[in-house]
């Protein structure tokens, strides 16, 4: 393989990137190419970020294929072919909309949504089947967070023998034993 160099531009535009990024494709691929470009062989920066050699190979051609598009972009997966998800979109558009009423507007007797309320709902107005999964995802994209409902414990109040009928000097003589 020909040695691996990198502009001066690129080198820094490199490490901006490893100190900024949230994604972990870019960041080893960036941490890749600088290593690259440093001379550590293939097999070091291989076992170092726990991927083939292949996947480093791949990587280099697709960088220097993709030279014409912005610099960002080059260390970016390439759009996956396909048909886009259809499901997600309907959770998507919908999900605003859906927390911002009760479930009791539509019917159910719950106080709060859950994911399998969420997809009963939208089964009924479009008919798909989404499953819980697919809603939860959908959640965690759209930057809602949630959590299960917690249960306290009755509490003993002070007064429980009168409002059961008792006496207070019977409550009294309880806790002294």
């Amino acid at each position: 393989m020909n040695p691996f160099t990198l502009s001066l531009s690129e080198h820094r535009a490199l490490k901006k990137q490893i100190r900024e990024t949230k994604d972990v494709k870019v960041l080893k691929r960036a941490q890749a190419f600088l290593w690259l470009s440093g001379g550590v062989s293939i097999h070091e920066i291989s076992q170092r970020l726990a991927v083939s050699r292949q996947t480093i190979y791949d990587w280099v051609s697709s960088y220097q294929n993709r030279c014409n598009e912005s610099f960002g972009s080059r260390l970016q997966d390439r759009p996956k072919p396909g048909c886009p998800p259809s499901k997600s979109t309907i959770v998507f558009r919908e999900l605003a909309t859906l927390l911002s009423e009760s479930p009791r507007q539509h019917g159910y007797h719950h106080a709060e949504w859950t994911a399998s309320l969420l997809g009963n709902v939208l089964k009924h107005e479009y008919d798909v089947d989404i499953s819980t999964k697919t809603i939860r995802r959908c959640l965690k994209q759209a930057h809602y967070v949630w959590k299960r409902p917690g249960y306290a414990l009755a509490r003993q109040s002070p007064t429980w023998a009168q409002e059961k009928g008792g006496s207070r000097e019977v409550f009294t003589c309880m806790k002294e034993v």
